[in-house]
């Protein structure tokens, strides 16, 4: 008898993240993939046949939440779902299940026929496990490109959507890779200097952690704003550029300094939402985080004596052979899974 698998997936606009359970539902494997939608589907259609290869001699099933319909090659969210249904329909074997906004999973025809309930899905995920956990009353998802505010009971009605998660302040457009540093802030400390930042995409947040090694991008596959890898040199260059400067070496220590003056212009960001969500009752709180940026979030608790609750001890998942901290980096794709067999 052939064995199940259950593979989740978690697609966005800028990554996909495959997390694989066997039938036991021990975690076995995790697939992370930079792929940027918008520039074609050329890239996701190969993860999904490499994917779909790699478990082709088990039984397949497969639940996918959709974050990546925004993206704007698409028309409209309702086109972006429809084609990534198709893709997904074509190029992953096995049985496959979506995820909706009322929880529920439904097949390729309803899906299609209802795109409106797969928008942006994968935090509503977050939100149920969260409903579950005693010591835990706001979890922050902090990825590459945006930072969810997932706080105890949140109404998923009131928070449906994009605009309605901006206009709530449970969603924050910035991240710790793709956010060119000219979104968060318009000037910066330099040589005891205050410059203004040049807006053009000549560097993005990911330079700043790349050089605070907060994040250690050679375990990734992002490309800098320049389309150069991650390399200290490769951010420091594309960092001097955001100033009007070539790099220099005898800068170096002085763009160090800056990236630490970044770091906190961007915690100062998610602590602002945080505020607006507890009405400054910061006592109140008892935070977990999760995503590419969880050590921001877990600094930033740190610094302003916030109650940090590492989300690994929840113990929620039986993991074999995969590292803890990359299962809950990418917390939505085993979540999805998850959901499924509790809700069933």
């Amino acid at each position: 008898m052939t064995s199940k698998i259950f593979l989740g997936w978690d697609i966005g606009g800028a990554n996909t993240k495959v997390c694989v359970f066997e039938e036991n539902f021990n975690i076995i494997d995790m697939h992370v993939k930079n792929i940027t939608i918008w520039s074609n589907f050329y890239n996701l259609n190969n993860f999904f046949k490499y994917i779909s290869s790699l478990y082709s001699s088990y039984d397949i099933y497969n639940y996918i939440t959709i974050t990546a319909e925004s993206c704007d090659n698409f028309k409209s969210r309702h086109a972006g779902v429809n084609q990534i249904l198709n893709n997904c329909d074509f190029y992953i074997s096995g049985k496959k299940y979506y995820y909706t906004n009322d929880n529920l999973y439904i097949k390729y025809d309803e899906a299609t026929a209802n795109p409106e309930r797969l928008y942006s899905t994968n935090w509503m995920l977050t939100s149920h496990y969260l409903n579950n956990l005693n010591e835990i009353n706001l979890i922050i998802d902090m990825g590459s490109t945006t930072t969810d505010f997932i706080y105890k009971n949140m109404s998923i009605k009131d928070n449906i959507n994009d605009y309605s998660r901006l206009l709530n302040n449970t969603l924050l457009y910035a991240g710790v890779v793709r956010t060119p540093l000219a979104m968060i802030s318009e000037k910066i400390e330099f040589s005891s200097c205050t410059i203004p930042l040049i807006k053009e995409v000549f560097a993005t947040t990911g330079d700043i952690f790349n050089i605070t090694n907060d994040i250690d991008f050679s375990k990734l596959d992002y490309s800098g704003a320049d389309n150069l890898d991650y390399t200290r040199n490769n951010s420091f260059i594309r960092l001097s550029r955001s100033i009007g400067l070539d790099y220099d070496k005898k800068n170096e220590q002085k763009l160090i300094h800056l990236c630490e003056s970044f770091k906190k212009i961007l915690m100062s960001l998610v602590l602002n939402n945080i505020r607006l969500l507890y009405n400054d009752n910061l006592d109140e709180i008892s935070l977990a985080s999760v995503g590419e940026g969880r050590f921001l979030v877990e600094d930033l608790a740190i610094i302003n004596s916030i109650k940090y609750k590492d989300i690994e001890k929840e113990n929620f998942f039986s993991i074999k052979n995969v590292d803890d901290k990359l299962v809950y980096k990418n917390l939505t794709s085993a979540l999805v899974v998850m959901n499924y067999f509790k809700i069933k």
